[in-house]
């Protein structure tokens, strides 16, 4: 989603992370940033749809 510069960043950050655990092979921490990350990018998108008013 990343509706604002903030969110962009920290998703961008997020995602670089769970790069660095696959590359290292730390696949259980990877798996975790990953359903984090998809988790916290639902919870934006639902927030944005239903409660943000533009």
């Amino acid at each position: 989603m990343a509706n604002s510069k903030v969110s962009a960043i920290f998703f961008l950050l997020l995602y670089a992370s769970l790069l660095y655990f696959v590359f290292t092979m730390n696949n259980m921490v990877a798996m975790y940033i990953m359903a984090i990350g998809m988790f916290l990018e639902a919870c934006e998108g639902v927030y944005c749809n239903f409660f943000k008013h533009h």
